[in-house]
């Protein structure tokens, strides 16, 4: 095995009482490593999941990077898009305005603040009966669905499904 200090771009290293914690830096993306024992050989422990693809992949690509071989193209699912990470940051948008303990947020002012903030939006029965009104609803229920569970999808890696939970009942 590989000295941790002869790794490149370690970023942190800390030992905790579980054991040997490290980050280390890659162009597309850390590795998150958890050395259980001081023990000279790595071993991996994989979770046998919908996801064991994945874990294979960046197993493969931390391989590569201990190696020294050149970076490689992340796998989908690991990184949000674009498209995913400028909704996920809208949605946290979002539960921010919903939560605000200091004042009571419409889902007039949120459509207006965050979601169609260069939109003149109609008020009254014109609002009420709007598209725009039932979107920022959705987008309401998709905030705390995210709240309610729906981040331990993104957790796994699944940017595309993780703000289609529900709230539970």
């Amino acid at each position: 095995m590989v000295a941790a200090k002869a790794w490149p771009g370690l970023l942190a290293d800390r030992t905790l009482s579980d054991g040997r914690h490290l980050i280390i830096d890659d162009p597309d993306g850390p590795h998150r490593i958890w050395l259980m024992s001081p023990a000279d050989d790595l071993a991996y422990v994989l979770v046998r999941d919908h996801r064991l693809d994945l874990r294979l992949t960046a197993i493969r690509r931390f391989e590569r990077r201990l190696a020294g071989a050149p970076r490689t193209r992340l796998p989908p699912g690991i990184r949000p898009t674009a498209f995913q990470r400028r909704r996920l940051d809208l949605l946290l948008d979002i539960l921010d305005a919903v939560l605000d303990r200091g004042r009571r947020t419409t889902t007039h002012e949120i459509a207006r603040e965050l979601v169609y903030p260069r939109m003149t939006l109609g008020r009254g029965s014109e609002w009420k009966s709007s598209s725009q009104r039932r979107r920022t609803q959705r987008l309401i229920g998709e905030a705390l669905g995210l709240m309610h569970g729906g981040y331990l999808r993104l957790l796994g890696g699944d940017a595309v499904g993780a703000t289609i939970s529900r709230r539970p009942k």
